[in-house]
């Protein structure tokens, strides 16, 4: 049996990582592929059973609490399933999430996956950066700077302070160039 691949998709918020993602989804539903498409439960920004892009193109998913949780609820063994789909990794715990893509790789299921690179202080997230350095493939996807309208590789927080993760949308973040991010 030949090991799985893994691709990582990630960018700031507002450059198209879910988009990106859906066109595999879409693409392997296409090929005939039997798939499953996981987010963390704490992203319900939209729905909590579909992964959905700010412009509200969507996908039904299964919303994980935890690996645990996922691995009794599908079986991932007999060729059930070809390809995993993972969506907003940086939410999903890192040693976990390690070990279980692993695993998924070595009974040969492709996983690809999608998350932010880094938070709006500029810090990288561990499961992003873990999954980054496992992947056969990375896409670097880069949105428009609100301001200046030139590439975007950051996240910036419009209100400053609060918890490291604070789940929103366009309401607390917009995409910025480095000229005109700041870590917040």
């Amino acid at each position: 049996m030949d090991r799985g691949t893994l691709e990582t998709i990630v960018g700031a918020m507002f450059a198209g990582k879910t988009s990106e993602l859906l066109k595999r989804i879409l693409w392997a539903e296409h090929q005939g592929k039997k798939i499953l498409v996981i987010k963390p439960k704490i992203d319900n920004r939209y729905s909590e059973k579909l992964i959905s892009t700010h412009n509200n193109l969507s996908h039904e998913c299964y919303a994980m609490n935890n690996w645990k949780e996922v691995n009794s609820n599908f079986d991932f063994s007999n060729n059930n399933y070809e390809v995993v789909f993972l969506d907003e990794i940086q939410f999903m715990d890192s040693k976990e999430t390690i070990k279980n893509v692993e695993n998924l790789l070595q009974i040969g299921i492709d996983v690809v996956c999608a998350g932010l690179d880094q938070d709006s202080r500029g810090k990288p997230w561990d499961t992003s950066s873990y999954l980054l350095g496992l992947a056969d493939k990375i896409t670097k996807i880069y949105g428009f700077c609100n301001v200046c309208g030139l590439e975007a590789t950051k996240t910036y927080r419009k209100i400053e302070g609060g918890e490291r993760t604070q789940v929103g949308a366009s309401n607390i973040y917009e995409p910025r160039c480095l000229k005109h991010w700041k870590p917040r």
